[in-house]
């Protein structure tokens, strides 16, 4: 009953995770326009819309794994935004389906 119920649980993370991303990639790109304008006027290094877009996935995420796969054992951790200059990951096309 436990692997039905973390196959559930597994399935139901990645089809609101595919949902979640079409608004939160959007905003995530938003918020990347208005950092890169904030980041030109105070002279900062570049910030990648990749590195935020991923930053947000992840939080996203993790989000998720707290609500659903948390109670069965899994820990997501949260990606706090001083380590947004170290995200690696990426989200690709077919993620949001």
């Amino acid at each position: 009953m436990t692997n039905v119920l973390a196959a559930g649980a597994t399935l139901l993370f990645l089809c609101l995770r595919g949902i979640l991303l079409w608004l939160v990639i959007p905003i995530a790109c938003c918020v990347w326009l208005v950092i890169l304008v904030a980041r030109l006027i105070l002279h900062k290094p570049y910030l990648a819309v990749g590195k935020i877009v991923g930053w947000a996935d992840l939080n996203l995420s993790a989000v998720l794994g707290q609500v659903l796969l948390r109670p069965l054992g899994h820990r997501l951790p949260f990606t706090p935004w001083s380590q947004v200059n170290q995200v690696n990951h990426r989200v690709h096309l077919a993620d949001p389906w």
